[in-house]
């Protein structure tokens, strides 16, 4: 069965925030320092919500995905399978969901940013296709490119 993405409803924030909080504390933690009150709004300014989904297999919810539209491409900014569901392939297929919605709407291109520390997620994101383009920072930025 294939995965499923379900918009993340607002009066789900705080479930949102403790599953990005549960994914990304150690990296952010470890690069600038985890703030509760800081991330909380940084969830809230910068970030639309509908950008969000849950991602949903068989009807349970295997993780997150948040991602945009921008020029002629998508940025993917997070990812998560969560713990129990990680290792199954299911990251693989999401993003695979992703690059068939992209190509189906002719975009040339996707990005993403992971912090450089984060090795197990750079080396996923390169296996799928995605190749290192720049270094900003504390961050990889890769991209996939797709043909006309």
């Amino acid at each position: 069965m294939e995965i499923t993405l379900k918009p993340i409803l607002p009066q789900e924030y705080e479930l949102k925030f403790s599953t990005v909080k549960e994914a990304i504390y150690e990296h952010v933690d470890a690069v600038f320092g985890w703030d509760d009150d800081f991330q909380r709004k940084r969830l809230i300014d910068e970030y639309d919500p509908t950008w969000f989904y849950w991602i949903n297999k068989n009807d349970h919810r295997i993780g997150m995905l948040c991602y945009k539209p921008y020029d002629n491409s998508y940025h993917v900014h997070l990812l998560i399978v969560l713990p129990d569901f990680q290792n199954q392939g299911l990251g693989q297929m999401t993003m695979d969901y992703v690059h068939k919605l992209a190509q189906a709407e002719q975009r040339k291109s996707i990005t993403l940013s992971s912090f450089i520390r984060n090795e197990k997620a750079v080396k996923f994101y390169k296996k799928i296709g995605y190749d290192i383009t720049s270094v900003e920072n504390d961050f990889y930025v890769l991209t996939r490119n797709f043909s006309s």
